[in-house]
């Protein structure tokens, strides 16, 4: 084999080996000028076979990309198509008055306000109609975590002064916990006209999270995200208070006499039984029989 067969040979090798690096990092473009026959007259047959391998591999990791990238792009395609169709829910404007100045706040309220606010209108049946639109913050006094996200609710009334937004201690309130499924406080839920439309299920409770929570829903941007010193003081309370839950103490003692009724029902209460008894009567025995 002559000087210019050994160089051929060694870049195909070259070839062979870097272009499935070359692959996976870079586009592969298809090459578009095409050489003649006569100018691999010199190339032997071992030569030939091992060009078209390195042709077959380039073809085979181009077809490859090409499939991945457009699975990515149908994907991301699917996502936009899914954002695009969700509907968002209109919120009916709140008129304030202006002679009043008065601003929009978080307002304390019970099972019995919550239950008028949140009174279904028969004739919107759909998203896209404006109505009410409510976000309750179930919370309770002596969860910490509710005192941590108590300040930023408050002040994420004045962002959105269109969005009437109230609390309620869900630790009094065990029927409207359980007819609107909160099992853990604090819970964020979003409803227009009296429908849930929307939970905020993130572990970290700051403003703009519950802002994008807000905005995910009914598209609106906020006014502001500032958290002032005033939102501390209320009117969610961002102290935790220590009080006593008389049903957590009537849980727990329901489920000790559970436990204490299964456990002497168990084969175990018998064996401990049997035992105290027969070393009762030894004892006895041995009595006797030493007087």
């Amino acid at each position: 084999m002559n000087f210019a067969s050994k160089h051929t040979v060694f870049f195909s090798a070259v070839l062979l080996l870097g272009l499935p690096l070359l692959t996976l990092q870079f586009d592969i473009y298809e090459e578009t000028d095409t050489q003649k026959d006569d100018d691999f007259s010199t190339v032997d047959e071992s030569e030939s076979l091992l060009s078209n391998v390195v042709s077959d591999v380039n073809k085979t990791l181009t077809n490859f990309y090409n499939h991945v990238t457009s699975a990515n792009v149908s994907v991301e395609n699917k996502t936009h198509s899914i954002n695009e169709t969700r509907k968002l829910v209109k919120c009916k404007e709140i008129v304030y008055d202006q002679r009043e100045f008065t601003e929009p706040s978080v307002e304390i309220i019970n099972g019995t306000a919550l239950a008028k606010l949140l009174q279904i209108k028969p004739d919107i049946s759909s998203r896209d109609i404006e109505a009410d639109c409510v976000l309750v913050l179930f919370h309770a006094r002596a969860c910490p975590f509710s005192a941590h996200a108590a300040p930023h609710f408050n002040a994420l009334a004045r962002s959105y002064p269109n969005i009437k937004m109230v609390a309620l201690d869900a630790l009094k309130y065990h029927g409207i916990n359980a007819q609107y499924g909160i099992v853990g406080v604090p819970t964020l839920k979003m409803f227009h006209n009296g429908r849930p439309v929307g939970k905020f299920n993130g572990t970290e409770y700051n403003i703009h999270l519950f802002s994008k929570f807000v905005h995910a829903i009914t598209g609106q941007n906020p006014q502001g995200l500032l958290v002032t010193s005033k939102d501390f003081q209320g009117p969610v309370s961002s102290v935790v208070e220590k009080e006593t839950d008389y049903f957590l103490i009537l849980s727990w003692f329901f489920i000790i006499v559970c436990s204490v009724y299964y456990f002497m029902e168990s084969k175990w209460w018998k064996m401990i039984v049997e035992m105290i008894q027969n070393n009762w009567r030894e004892s006895e025995a041995q009595h006797e029989h030493n007087d």
